[in-house]
């Protein structure tokens, strides 16, 4: 579904990313910490692709998207790397969609365009369990913030091992913990590279960064939908309360039974709502 494709984020630095579709509705979906576009694989064949173009990259670092040694791996530096995709690709009125840390991006990237008076380039915002607010890291998140036992750990441990380690803390139904599905992880941790990637990128969260932009959430006008499985254990559902509480037109959608990854563990349930809430306008 879609060839792979490059463009040049500055010198030496190439991002991956697909295209899916030819419809007039620009989606366009930023993945989350230690994932790839790949995450998007059950969700994507439910768009129609007469209605819907969807846009698929890999943020700096992850997936087939170049892993330079020097740079910054921080949320401002991703956010600058999907607005330089937008603008590549010169797109307008997307619907942009981030799960997790990805949400976070996507909040970051829409108060960035309202600040340079962009107010036309996010038309709606999906988030999947965002990242909003400071919270104590996942337990991957805070042992790869220990430099020695972050490069111990990731040159000793199989990767299958790291893999299937994280997807159960992931996912709440443990039978979508298919061998398929521990074989995708796998393509985005077991490159080369990637330790590096992963150790500079939790390592550049900063809880206490979030500040300025957690008070910012209510000037984000544009219509919302904020996706949260009754069962999160990494990002709690408590703060998809409080942000659908401080964004003007924002909705919360839970999906039961379902943990942090609803776009893969209950795809067709997220699509669902997804759609239902692009009907009302697109």
């Amino acid at each position: 579904m879609g060839d792979r494709l490059t463009f040049a984020y500055g010198a030496g630095v190439d991002i991956s990313y697909r295209i899916v579709g030819n419809g007039p509705v620009p989606v366009v979906f930023i993945h989350g910490f230690a994932a790839a576009l790949t995450t998007w694989d059950d969700i994507l064949s439910l768009f129609p692709t007469e209605r819907f173009t969807l846009y698929l990259f890999d943020l700096k670092g992850f997936g087939f998207s170049s892993k330079p040694r020097a740079g910054s791996y921080s949320i401002e530096e991703q956010a600058a790397v999907t607005a330089a995709f937008l603008e590549a690709k010169g797109l307008s009125r997307v619907v942009l969609a981030g799960h997790s840390l990805g949400g976070a991006i996507a909040l970051l990237v829409t108060l960035q365009a309202l600040d340079r008076g962009e107010t036309g380039l996010v038309s709606r915002l999906v988030l999947i369990a965002p990242s909003a607010y400071p919270q104590k890291l996942p337990r991957l998140m805070g042992m790869l913030r220990i430099p020695l036992l972050a490069c111990i750990g990731m040159a000793l441990i199989p990767v299958r091992t790291i893999v299937r380690y994280t997807l159960a803390r992931v996912f709440h139904d443990k039978g979508a913990i298919t061998p398929e599905r521990i074989r995708r992880y796998e393509s985005c941790f077991g490159r080369r590279g990637m330790a590096g990637v992963l150790i500079r990128s939790a390592r550049a969260i900063d809880p206490e960064s979030y500040g300025a932009i957690t008070s910012r959430y209510g000037e984000i006008s544009v219509p919302t939908l904020i996706i949260w499985g009754s069962e999160d254990r990494i990002v709690r559902i408590g703060q998809g309360k409080r942000l659908v509480g401080e964004m003007p037109d924002a909705r919360l959608a839970v999906i039961d039974g379902c943990g942090h990854n609803p776009h893969e563990e209950r795809p067709r349930e997220t699509f669902a709502v997804i759609v239902d809430f692009l009907g009302a306008g697109g």
